[in-house]
């Protein structure tokens, strides 16, 4: 059902023999069990709802986890299964004594025609807390160049809350976020997210200075989401880039997510 690729952790728990081990699944292939435990891994790690969560529904709660269920995960990451690639992290504590690892990581992404354009977008990406600094999100963007048709696109791009997996998108296209091509983001993104077979790109509003005069409030390369997460760890992790030169995307502002876009 799919390859496997083994990492050793940077800290891995002595004398066991734990590793992490990256698998691909083409969409029509992820199971039923898979996609719970995607979903379980999203809802105890993505983040909770920030001050203005009621603005999503009646339901949703400041200071809550952020849930997800398989049949949602199911209509927004895999309702094109034939154009789907998914990419799991295990940590594997040692081959002979576990059968089951545990899931750490995962990564969602869809290919679409754009023009003359192949495109591969990453529409959900998620580290387990517990794991995360140890190039887990990067790794799992790696390996989907092992999927053939994958390794035919011409543009990738995510749009995230967290500036960490815009790095890590900036590592698959050998880029540096400091110097990201935002001409080519300003041209070429509100094409790209209409040619989109996921509706919540097709309704993504674009905000920022890059595709709106008079716009203030610091973004430059944002879309409005309406996706009210709380954004004190993403906000910390921008600080860390930015005060170290690395960031070009602009602020996050509330309802936000960066969009992030590299031609290959």
């Amino acid at each position: 059902m799919g390859r496997q690729i083994s990492a050793l952790p940077s800290n891995p728990t002595s004398p066991s023999n734990a590793s992490f081990v990256y698998r691909i699944t083409v969409g029509n292939k992820v199971s039923d069990d898979t996609l719970k435990a995607c979903a379980e891994l999203f809802s105890s790690n993505y983040g909770i709802w920030g001050d203005e969560a009621s603005k999503v529904s009646s339901f949703t709660k400041a200071g809550q986890r952020v849930k997800m269920t398989s049949a949602r995960l199911r209509a927004e990451c895999l309702s094109h299964p034939e154009n789907t690639v998914l990419v799991t992290c295990h940590l594997q504590v040692d081959p002979l004594e576990s059968e089951h690892p545990k899931l750490c990581g995962h990564a969602f992404a869809s290919m679409w025609d754009y023009g003359e354009n192949k495109i591969g977008w990453v529409t959900q990406l998620v580290v387990d807390e517990a794991v995360r600094q140890r190039y887990i999100a990067t790794q799992l963007l790696q390996t989907l160049k092992v999927h053939a048709p994958f390794s035919r696109i011409s543009i990738i791009g995510l749009v995230s809350s967290h500036p960490a997996a815009c790095n890590a998108l900036a590592k698959y296209a050998a880029a540096d976020l400091k110097d990201v091509n935002l001409d080519f983001i300003r041209v070429h993104a509100k094409g790209i997210l209409q040619s989109s077979p996921i509706s919540y790109l097709n309704d993504a509003q674009l905000r920022g200075t890059l595709f709106e005069d008079n716009y203030n409030n610091g973004s430059i390369s944002s879309v409005f989401t309406k996706f009210y997460v709380d954004h004190t760890e993403p906000l910390r992790v921008l600080a860390h880039y930015q005060n170290k030169g690395q960031w070009c995307l602009g602020e996050l502002a509330e309802g936000h997510e960066f969009l992030a876009i590299f031609s290959l």
